[in-house]
């Protein structure tokens, strides 16, 4: 399998991730929210935070991706929901794109579903902040 065949990412989470994102969920009390999560850690490694690669992307990570008939890239930040803001380039991890880049490699493209069911795809062209790169293991 080649870095930019479509797939779907093997999510590298940190133990202070999985905390985060289960109290959102129990907080929200939403069925919904909670099945997004079960899909999340589904697929999900818990890993120290040492221990995730730089070329991955995790949360509170800057990535330069291109969507499909765009010229300019995106720079988006992978962000919890509270934090979201689409305007200012900030993604929730629990919309369809923020899950589908949550655990993507730079130079892999994915896929995932927009609101009205049609497919949409991204690809990462680079990492431009990682936290646990930069070993900011808190943020």
């Amino acid at each position: 399998m080649t870095a930019t065949k479509t797939q779907t990412a093997t999510l590298y989470l940190t133990e202070l991730d999985v905390t985060r994102l289960e109290r959102i969920a129990s907080r929200a009390g939403s069925a919904q929210l909670e099945d997004m999560l079960d899909s999340l850690l589904a697929r999900a490694t818990v890993v120290a935070p040492e221990e995730i690669p730089t070329d991955v992307v995790t949360m509170n990570t800057r990535v330069v991706c291109t969507l499909p008939g765009e010229q300019a890239p995106r720079h988006w930040t992978l962000v919890y929901p509270d934090a979201a803001d689409f305007d200012a380039g900030r993604l929730s991890v629990l919309s369809p794109v923020g899950q589908a880049l949550l655990g993507a490699r730079a130079g892999q493209t994915v896929s995932y579903r927009l609101p009205d069911g049609r497919e949409q795809q991204v690809s990462v062209t680079g990492i431009a902040f990682q936290p646990e790169a930069s070993g900011q293991y808190t943020l």
